[in-house]
């Protein structure tokens, strides 16, 4: 894509010009990207979003400390929590708007997508649920308008009630600045290949949002330990790994040949995986999807966070350049930090192959 449709692009999506400090102009053409450099998996707590929960979380099962003495939260929710047993804190990092833009400078950043995360949610009692969705979602929006060159949304969902999230898609999709909607890759334990959140596929597809998916309370057997948990560093990609595979053999790809679905943690081992799916198949296994699992590999769109610029080559052998879409999970734990440094060491990367990656497959996926 060239800078001027990509400009073009932004502008009729309300965001006119892409305009940075004149230092930042400065480092884009050190870096000699052309086209901003995109980051489709950023995290963040409006304000607005964190007043609520403390409110109004206490009356709906949810256990508030707080304030630290940064001024942050920490809320417990029922169904526990597997990152840390005191919970999910809101973080300054993730609230504090001036700061998060200072954090995009330093990362070489241009843009960056904010979507939801823990304790995001499920947890809550549905009409709480979509209480919440509605203010994350108008916060989110807001602040897209007031940085259109920095933001954009994705439109968080209350999927405990499909009827409920049908609603706010429909309602989040006149937004300004959301270009996606989020999900988690299970919904209170369930698969996302069941039936009753087909409609919101259905309605994702006809509004052209990619659906941007996102962890949630993974497989917990024999991952915690007393001296250790692996929840993080093996339950996202297991997470990651299901909800693919199930989109995949449960026929919603197959229903949706137009959906889009952007995957985190690099797609867990789904692209790995495939040929085990189709060696299955071919023994007479998943008669209920139409062709090998691992012609689906390239439905899918995954982001970077791999911790390994090695196994990157891999991936984009695997799914192809193309589907590799720069998203870094930032500022949790397991994040890519600094996205353009570690795309730049793949070995054997090509220009043309970090400005896709960086730059136009997420501007490509997110319909700029």
């Amino acid at each position: 894509m060239e800078r001027r449709e990509f400009l073009a692009g932004l502008a009729a999506a309300g965001a006119t010009k892409l305009l940075r400090p004149d230092n930042a102009l400065a480092q884009a053409q050190t870096r000699r990207y052309s086209s901003p450099v995109i980051d489709a998996h950023v995290h963040w707590y409006p304000p607005e979003f964190v007043d609520l929960f403390v409110k109004e979380g206490p009356a709906n099962g949810a256990k508030i400390t707080g304030p630290n003495k940064n001024g942050e939260f920490t809320a417990e929710v029922p169904g526990g929590q597997y990152y840390s047993p005191e919970g999910s804190a809101f973080r300054r990092q993730m609230t504090d708007v001036n700061l998060i833009l200072k954090d995009m400078d330093d990362r070489q950043v241009d843009l960056s997508v904010l979507e939801q995360t823990n304790p995001h949610v499920m947890w809550a009692p549905p009409e709480f649920g979509l209480k919440l969705c509605r203010v994350l979602n108008d916060a989110t929006s807001a602040l897209t308008v007031k940085y259109p060159k920095r933001f954009l949304g994705v439109i968080t969902l209350p999927m405990q009630d499909p009827k409920l999230a049908l609603g706010e898609l429909e309602r989040g999709a006149k937004l300004p600045g959301m270009r996606a909607a989020g999900l988690t890759e299970n919904v209170q334990g369930k698969n996302l290949h069941e039936k009753e959140f087909w409609p919101v596929y259905e309605r994702c597809e006809a509004l052209g949002l990619p659906i941007f998916l996102h962890n949630l309370d993974p497989i917990r057997e024999r991952l915690i330990e007393p001296g250790f948990t692996m929840m993080n560093v093996l339950g996202n990609p297991f997470e990651a790994t299901i909800a693919a595979t199930v989109l995949v053999l449960g026929g919603v790809m197959d229903a949706f040949p137009k959906l889009d679905v952007y995957l985190p943690h690099a797609g867990g081992f789904f692209p790995f995986v495939a040929p085990r799916l189709d060696f299955a198949k071919a023994r007479g296994s998943f008669k209920g999807v139409q062709r090998n699992p691992s012609e689906y590999v390239r439905r899918f769109h995954y982001d970077i966070i791999l911790h390994s610029p090695k196994l990157m080559r891999t991936l984009i052998e695997l799914v192809g350049v193309d589907r590799v879409v720069c998203g870094t999970d930032f500022p949790q734990g397991m994040a890519i930090a600094r996205p353009v440094e570690y795309v730049e060491a793949i070995p054997g990367v090509t220009q043309r192959e970090r400005e896709m990656i960086l730059c136009e497959n997420p501007a490509r996926l997110l319909k700029l």
